[in-house]
């Protein structure tokens, strides 16, 4: 496959929005293949601080002042950044991929596709792709893009 498009960024901690990108491809193609990837979806570590700042940022709103530490620990541990994506192409819905993984595709072809994408008969036009934040948990939280194509 030949890549056609590649960006990156950075989030930090409490984002929460859309990020949308926009390619216009030169020629018409069989196949796509959109690979979004990020890193730091879970806490590796539970500190003490980590602790103190939940307990302060809920502090009465869920009683987490009463809660015990075990408590606490699996409310963290629970906790990850969550980004999905979507795709369009010429301004028609062609894909979402709404799974809870730091690497996904999103592949597009007459025959087949991921899941969640609808088969394409022909790739071409203007493609959007667009990041939907619901939450990020830790600040410099990279993100790539990667779109693919082939005849």
């Amino acid at each position: 496959m030949k890549t056609v498009f590649k960006v990156g960024g950075v989030l930090n901690k409490g984002f929460v929005g859309q990020i949308s990108y926009t390619v216009c491809l030169e020629e018409e193609y069989n196949t796509m293949d959109i690979t979004f990837s990020f890193d730091k979806q879970r806490y590796t570590a539970i500190t003490e601080e980590l602790k103190a700042e939940l307990i302060e940022v809920c502090n009465g709103e869920y009683g987490l002042d009463k809660a015990s530490d075990e408590e606490i620990t699996n409310a963290l541990q629970g906790m990850k950044t969550e980004i999905h994506t979507v795709a369009s192409m010429n301004d028609v819905f062609i894909g979402g991929v709404h799974k809870q993984l730091t690497t996904r595709h999103m592949y597009f072809s007459p025959e087949e596709t991921s899941d969640g994408c609808i088969p394409q008969s022909i790739i071409g036009g203007v493609i959007k792709i667009t990041l939907i934040v619901f939450n990020v948990i830790l600040d410099d939280t990279h993100y790539d893009i990667l779109l693919s194509v082939n005849d």
